[in-house]
Formats: C-alpha cells, structure tokens, sequence
C-alpha cells in the first residue's frame, strides 16, 4: 500500500535508515549490528517554566535554560498529544529527550490528560529521557528516567 506508514527505508552504507515520505527527513536507523538511532531536532526554551508541547515531544531534544527560581516542566495534554500523534497505540510509550540547562531545579508536571507517575525534578545541568505511555484516549502516564 503506497504511503500507508508515511515512511520508507533505505540503506545507506551499512545502516538501514527510515526516512519520511512527506519531507525525506531521517527519522531512524538499525545498523548492520543491530544499533538502534533517532534523529532528533534540538529545541531550546530560556525562562523559568517550559511547555513540552506535543511538536516539542516530536522533535526529539528540549534544552531548557531555566533561571530565576524552582521552575516546571509541563507536558502538552492529552488531547492534544492524540491530534499529534494519530498513530500512537494504547500501551505504547514514546520519549523525548530533556536537558536542563540553566541554573534552577526544574519539576515535572503534566496537563490535563497526563499524569506524572511519580515525583520527578530535574536538578541544575542534568539531563533526563521523558517517556509517555498511552492509557486511554487523550490519556497519558509520564515519567523521567
């Protein structure tokens, strides 16, 4: 079926790339020993607080300078996670790398439709891989690890 995933592969050298059909960007690849890697797109926000809207979640990197006191993280909602991503399963996680930046302990906080599954901060220059997992229909669990 012709652009039934919106993806197609490609070997390139020795590593089997995915590539979108829509722009010909390079989403992933699997090397001939089976590593595994992503593409991603750095996004940076310099404030105290930052949204991880679902385009954010999308391109792969938040570098985020926090300054001026304790600052939040929050994720986009649920709803507008499920716009986002048409194709995402109940059960199935996605991540977003995260890196803070700046000078101030960041908190993880979620919107309406994702509940964070724990208490996480993210301390002064550390950095954290933020996972989503589908529960439901415009609902989401989060985590950082």
């Amino acid at each position: 079926m012709p652009g039934a995933t919106g993806l197609r592969s490609d070997w390139l050298g020795t590593v089997l790339t995915f590539i979108k059909r829509s722009d010909n960007a390079k989403v992933a690849t699997i090397s001939a020993n089976g590593g595994f890697g992503r593409f991603v797109t750095r996004v940076d926000v310099d404030a105290q607080n930052a949204d991880l809207l679902a385009a954010t979640f999308a391109s792969g990197l938040l570098v985020h300078t926090s300054v001026t006191g304790g600052g939040t993280l929050t994720l986009d909602t649920g709803a507008n996670l499920d716009i986002a991503f048409p194709d995402w399963q109940i059960g199935e996680t996605r991540w977003c790398y995260y890196q803070n930046d700046g000078n101030q302990t960041v908190t993880l906080t979620g919107a309406t439709g994702t509940t964070r599954v724990s208490a996480q901060t993210i301390a002064t220059l550390q950095g954290r891989r933020i996972v989503l997992l589908r529960t439901a229909a415009d609902t989401y669990s989060v985590w950082a690890d």
